[in-house]
């Protein structure tokens, strides 16, 4: 994915460049070059909207899949598929664990 510098920060930055184009100018310095490329915008492509290249849906399910083969579990449960009092057992040892009371 490629970075682009926002369209204000550009136009800022250009302001600046011409103010110090003019002080260089009022030094009455010999200048080598355009001194007015420090204030040129250059052109910039204006940014889409970004379309993920995956569904997020499918991307969590796979990085599930992944993370349940890595810790060695048999058989893989969806949240939906795991009793409330199974996940409330879980969610407590996370934060005993988190708290460093376990």
């Amino acid at each position: 994915m490629k970075i682009v510098t926002p369209r204000w920060a550009v136009e800022r930055a250009a302001a600046i460049g011409a103010a110090s184009a003019e002080r260089i100018a009022a030094l009455g310095v010999r200048i080598l070059g355009d001194p007015a490329l420090l204030s040129a915008v250059p052109e910039q492509p204006e940014p889409g909207p970004a379309e993920p290249r995956l569904a997020p849906e499918v991307a969590a399910q796979a990085l599930y899949g992944a993370l349940a083969a890595a810790a060695g579990q048999a058989s893989v449960r969806s949240v939906r598929q795991t009793s409330s009092r199974e996940l409330v057992r879980v969610l407590g040892h996370r934060c005993l664990k988190r708290l460093g009371w376990r």
